[in-house]
């Protein structure tokens, strides 16, 4: 992915605190919390010349008249490509996927709706899986109640309707590893501020699947996609299938 402007390593330190913080509370972020919460090594008023580079740049942007600033679209996509730190699932959490995919080898007709249920639970986020025998939703319950607008709630409800006709889409684009798809640049019309994380596996017979996950730009990115990404790796090692996650 090419960006319109490269930044500094000092602004990437900026903007990766500023996703992080805001991540973790949908409220703009000043520079007097970025210089309490992290130690940067340069003065506060360093910080705010940095996020005003920042803000030009696109990288983030402040809502209304606040002091504060949130990431844009593009911020998110830069933080997850250039500057995001890859997440190591724990060892409890891989033994519970190995136990499960275990199972599931045993139990193909149940795959769907068994990894929907996981990954939901692990990812705290709603997530679908299109394969070759069914369609299988879960965890729409787990949105519900995050900052995503009722309007776009909807939205959203409406594509898990229309899976395997909106899936098309994403069939089309041949994803071969874990995709990352920021508000209206998803390839399915959901919503700006809804995100998409996207991989493939394979089923021991050689058809392909897919598997998603759906949720908040405020979504904890490195976790699930490090969820995708050792799932799809259990899956085609003896099943296969594409995992969706939102």
């Amino acid at each position: 992915m090419t960006f319109k402007q490269k930044i500094t390593s000092r602004q990437a330190k900026v903007l990766a605190a500023i996703v992080k913080e805001y991540t973790g509370n949908p409220t703009p972020i000043g520079s007097k919390t970025l210089e309490d919460v992290y130690s940067f090594g340069f003065s506060s008023a360093t910080i705010r010349n940095e996020m005003k580079a920042l803000e030009k740049a696109g990288y983030i942007t402040h809502p209304h008249t606040s002091a504060g600033r949130i990431p844009t679209d593009e911020g998110y996509r830069y933080f997850i490509s250039e500057l995001m730190k890859h997440v190591e699932l724990t060892r409890k959490e891989q033994v519970r996927l190995q136990q499960e995919v275990k199972k599931l080898q045993k139990q193909h007709y149940e795959l769907g709706r068994t990894l929907t249920r996981l990954l939901a639970d692990n990812s705290k986020s709603a997530v679908f899986t299109l394969l070759p025998e069914a369609t299988s939703v879960s965890g729409f319950s787990n949105i519900v109640d995050s900052d995503i607008p009722q309007e776009n709630l909807k939205q959203v409800a409406y594509f898990f309707d229309n899976l395997d006709r909106d899936c098309k889409a994403l069939v089309k684009k041949e994803i071969t590893d874990v995709q990352t798809f920021i508000g209206d640049k998803s390839p399915i019309p959901l919503s700006r501020n809804v995100s998409m994380i996207v991989s493939q596996v394979i089923l021991p017979d050689g058809q392909k699947g897919l598997v998603g996950i759906v949720g908040s730009k405020r979504m904890k990115y490195a976790k699930n996609i490090s969820l995708l990404e050792y799932v799809s790796k259990l899956l085609s090692g003896g099943l296969g299938a594409y995992l969706i996650i939102f």
